[in-house]
């Protein structure tokens, strides 16, 4: 069973969207390709992606940099959301400094960054990050790797073709909730 809500996005329209979540592992990362045309569909639901962060300075910055970058590549609306869970190094400044910097080469991708004050595990970083979600649909990922250029619109289409409570590792809203609890 979906729940409907009626949101009014940040362009004015209203529209109608299921409580749906895509969590993903890093077997959908990869390495750098060719850009394929964008999808005929006119509608693209709002997407937010969760960067679970800790202790990661040195791979922040490429990584944010790299998503967003494929984040801009997407039709709909999409944010990125970085939770930084109490690093003890500098991942909260560096990934400060990169998502202002790629909020300035991309203005139509919007970003946030969180802290945490203490360590309180990924588990913990996944629900702060969910909790200041927009999205209709939630990209879960690891700054461990780089997403392949279509990565996004495939979740999305994934997510579109189908009626069930998950796709390999893709959950809805009810049964993220249910891990996370």
């Amino acid at each position: 069973m979906y729940f409907a809500v009626v949101f009014l996005l940040w362009n004015g329209i209203f529209f109608q969207r299921e409580y749906k979540f895509i969590f993903q592992y890093a077997g959908i990362f990869g390495e750098e390709g060719e850009v394929q045309s964008q999808s005929k569909s006119v509608f693209k639901p709002p997407v937010s992606i969760i960067v679970p962060a800790y202790n990661c300075e040195r791979l922040i910055t490429a990584f944010l940099t790299s998503l967003f970058k494929r984040a801009a590549q997407y039709m709909g609306f999409c944010e990125i959301i970085v939770v930084d869970d109490g690093s003890s190094d500098y991942t909260y400044e560096m990934a400060w400094a990169t998502l202002q910097e790629c909020k300035r080469k991309w203005p139509h991708v919007s970003g946030k960054i969180v802290r945490h004050t203490a360590r309180l595990g990924r588990n913990q970083a996944v629900k702060t990050g969910v909790n200041k979600a927009f999205g209709a649909l939630i990209a879960i990922v690891d700054p461990q790797g780089s997403w392949k250029p279509q990565t996004l619109k495939k979740l999305v289409e994934a997510f579109g073709k189908t009626d069930v409570n998950h796709v390999k590792v893709f959950y809805k809203a009810e049964t993220l909730r249910k891990l996370l609890t």
